[in-house]
């Protein structure tokens, strides 16, 4: 059996996490395992799956400026005593001490994965910028998420794709999850329920969305704003939505095991990212059926349907409400289930594509592959 170990920041939903899951339930785990290094010390939200599944966590600190030594102390140790063939690393951030820790013990397959197409223009994100080039340095095999990601991590070297999938049949439409939803949350049919899936952090720009809302909401009372998440800046989101002052008008859903209910439930999906690799939810959205209302930020490629709208942000949110406003309803929500596969992204396929993808590298080596995925 070949052992991977993929290495992430938690097993928590996010569109990293749902990526790997996805594949995770779909390979031949007969043939190939999973095992996981966290930089998280609670349980997450994959954890149980994740055990039951055969795999195994090894959990190391978060990284920070007073456990550098003990955390590539316990790194070192954790390569000594295991006997991966492969590493996939996910946290790019990271990559430079993991995958450095790995070649130093001898590990032979060394993957940094980029999910991103840009960073935040923050001290933190500066630093984390220049750590992303160790990130290449310890790397024999590049995936990316998409054109725009390989490009941005890797610049003009070779990488692969790897296509971010989802199981098509779970985020299909369903009319009975929508009605039990809306129930749930006190809508009628005639509320326009506004959705967001997504961490709160800087990237996913919260705070311009419910600006837009706010303008949104002048010329249409009867709009809601659907928050599906957690994260570090979720705090700030409901200062702002109190100040705003339509705190009854924004429901907040923490992490969730059913996302498909929640995007059945929702009318129009909105992501104003500053930047995205490709997102998954932006896939989920449109199988279900959503109109999608994406930043010029976001890389065209998550576009699998007609579905998909573009706005620039520095238009500002009234701009973006009237667009919102404008937007209307899809009347045949079902159609679209048969979008992901249609573009490469079922999961089902995808973890055939990877298994081979793995497999290849491990018996023949890292020149044996590609330049593409799929």
């Amino acid at each position: 059996m070949l052992r991977i170990l993929h290495a992430v920041p938690d097993m928590n939903s996010g569109g990293i996490e749902n990526y790997i899951m996805n594949m995770y339930r779909n390979i031949d785990r007969d043939t190939i395992q999973f095992d996981f290094l966290v930089h998280h010390a609670g349980r997450a939200l994959f954890d149980d799956e994740i055990e039951e599944l055969g795999g195994c966590i090894h959990r190391l600190p978060v990284l920070d400026n007073k456990n550098l030594f003990t955390y590539r102390k316990q790194l070192n140790e954790l390569f000594v005593q295991g006997d991966w063939p492969i590493i996939h690393g996910h946290a790019a951030s990271l990559a430079g001490f993991y995958l450095g820790a790995a070649e130093r013990a001898g590990v032979p397959v060394r993957i940094a994965h980029s999910h991103g197409a840009s960073f935040l223009r923050t001290p933190k994100g500066y630093a984390k910028r220049l750590l992303f080039k160790e990130a290449k340095r310890y790397a024999n095999v590049r995936l990316a998420c998409s054109t725009e990601a390989g490009r941005y991590l890797f610049g003009k070297d070779i990488f692969h794709l790897a296509k971010n999938a989802i199981s098509t049949m779970r985020f299909s439409f369903d009319d009975a999850a929508r009605v039990c939803v809306r129930s749930r949350l006190g809508l009628g049919d005639d509320d326009l329920l506004i959705g967001h899936v997504g961490r709160y952090n800087l990237q996913k720009n919260h705070e311009f969305l419910v600006d837009a809302f706010f303008e949104l909401e002048k010329v249409n009372p009867k709009a809601r704003l659907l928050l599906v998440g957690t994260g570090e800046t979720e705090h700030k989101v409901h200062e702002r939505v109190n100040k705003l002052g339509f705190a009854d008008k924004v429901i907040f859903q923490s992490v969730t095991d059913e996302p498909e209910s929640f995007y059945a439930a929702m009318d129009i999906f909105v992501l104003p990212s500053l930047f995205e690799g490709l997102p998954l939810v932006g896939i989920e959205a449109q199988c279900s059926g959503l109109p999608c209302v994406f930043s010029s930020e976001v890389t065209r490629e998550v576009a699998i349907s007609d579905l998909a709208s573009f706005l620039p942000l520095d238009e500002g949110p009234a701009a973006w409400a009237e667009f919102i406003a404008k937007t209307p309803r899809c009347a045949s929500r079902k159609d679209y289930a048969s979008c992901p596969a249609d573009y490469g992204f079922d999961c089902v396929e995808n973890a055939k594509v990877m298994s081979r993808f793995y497999l290849e590298i491990f018996e023949k080596g890292v020149g044996s592959v590609g330049p593409l995925l799929g």
